[in-house]
């Protein structure tokens, strides 16, 4: 799953990580700033093709 958002400095974050079906959880740092975030990605609806 890719994800992608803005750091407190302006920067952009992106990155790519694999999990499970229900929840995702990765760390990630700000390579202008040094900030560590913690992402926790959590399925809220599956889609059924």
């Amino acid at each position: 799953m890719d994800y992608q958002f803005e750091c407190g400095c302006g920067e952009s974050i992106a990155d790519f990580t694999r999990g499970g079906d229900i929840e995702i959880s990765t760390n990630t740092i700000c390579e202008a700033c040094g900030t560590r975030y913690a992402v926790t990605i959590t399925t809220i609806q599956k889609k059924y093709d």
